[in-house]
């Protein structure tokens, strides 16, 4: 959903994708893996990625965009450019 918010310009996409993931990872941490010991751990390394994954979209964000423009077909493009 992140990439697809990404090539449509659509920002509410990545929103309720990074909603829906840190749901699951709570679900994971609460229900799943209740009792482990590393799971604070390895979900600590999993956040900052996320935020490490988060700068760097922002970053390069009109090159990730491009890029991932060149995928659709000249028809959706010239719909998303029209838009603004």
């Amino acid at each position: 959903m992140i990439a697809v918010g990404s090539m449509l310009s659509r920002r509410v996409f990545a929103v309720f994708d990074g909603l829906g993931a840190a749901g699951y990872l709570g679900h994971l941490a609460y229900d799943v893996f209740q009792d482990s010991m590393m799971s604070p751990f390895v979900l600590t390394i999993i956040g900052l990625g996320v935020i490490y994954l988060g700068i760097t979209w922002q970053r390069y964000e009109e090159m990730i965009r491009g890029k991932f423009r060149g995928l659709l077909s000249l028809s959706v493009r010239e719909l998303i450019e029209r838009r603004y």
